[in-house]
């Protein structure tokens, strides 16, 4: 026990540490944070004005309300923002293993999956978390929700199991270049697909299309499920107070399962070929 807490510190000491230069290296061009902190949000807060823009025009969308939508956009994007700052270099996996990128933290005494995702911290990914961030709140307070500490302990709880399922995902895509030996990235294209269906209340769509956003790649937990939940909004599926840990559970397995296909395809690794 001791030996597995001061291992624990050791990697928090580190990853610590990494935040600090990737903040000290953003300060050293504050141009370009500057252009972050106008362009990402910008994106945001159009597309939250999009749906602002249909449910005047068409009423509600499939029963949910501009306040219900609000409160679920703004946590997806945060989720989404989450992913962008410990996970977004998994859409980039590709370029490692074919230049043989690996081969530096191989030779370190710290985990391969830690290294590639916690020493490439993406900082700018906290641009994202202002109009997420916001659009809650404003969504809290059109839902009239009561804020307790139960609500807290749950949306907290969400958001972990939400950025871990995103995590995963990224993870899972990235580690196919091991076997492919290809650089095509599938992330962008899968953050494009999470990002229309995690706005968005999944009932909306297809029965087929329900199940399999719920059931083979589980981006229905990222947002709807939870948040359906806690607005008392009857999924069909799962309901009750229980469901932001279902999330949780959900993205701690997508994390097990990815990180044990991580291993496999790791063996496969060629470092940089002639």
């Amino acid at each position: 026990m001791k030996k597995a807490f001061s291992e624990l510190s050791h990697y928090m000491d580190v990853t610590w540490h990494v935040i600090k230069m990737a903040m000290m290296t953003i300060i050293e061009y504050p141009s370009n944070i500057a252009g972050w902190l106008i362009s990402n949000p910008l994106q945001f807060i159009m597309g939250f004005a999009i749906i602002k823009f249909v449910v005047e025009s068409f009423g509600e969308i499939n029963g949910w309300n501009y306040g219900q939508l609000a409160f679920l956009y703004g946590i997806s994007v945060i989720s989404h923002a989450l992913s962008m700052i410990f996970f977004v270099q998994g859409w980039f996996m590709g370029y490692y293993v074919i230049y043989g990128d690996f081969d530096r933290y191989l030779t370190r005494p710290l985990g391969v999956l830690y290294q590639f995702f916690f020493t490439n911290i993406n900082v700018f990914g906290v641009t994202d978390l202002i109009p997420g961030i916001l659009v809650f709140i404003y969504g809290c307070a059109k839902c009239e929700i009561k804020i307790t500490l139960l609500f807290c302990i749950q949306v907290i709880v969400m958001l972990i199991g939400a950025t871990l399922i995103r995590g995963g995902l990224y993870i899972f895509l990235g580690s196919t270049s091991f076997y492919t030996r290809s650089v095509v990235d599938f992330g962008q294209y899968t953050q494009e697909i999470m990002d229309k269906t995690t706005m968005y209340p999944i009932s909306m769509y297809p029965e087929s299309m329900q199940f399999i956003l719920t059931y083979l790649i589980p981006i229905g937990w990222v947002s709807f499920y939870p948040v359906s939940s806690l607005l008392g909004i009857s999924s069909g599926i799962c309901d009750g107070l229980i469901v932001p840990f279902v999330t949780l559970l959900i993205g701690l397995v997508m994390m097990l399962i990815s990180g044990a296909f991580f291993t496999r395809g790791l063996k496969k690794y060629e470092s940089a070929g002639n």
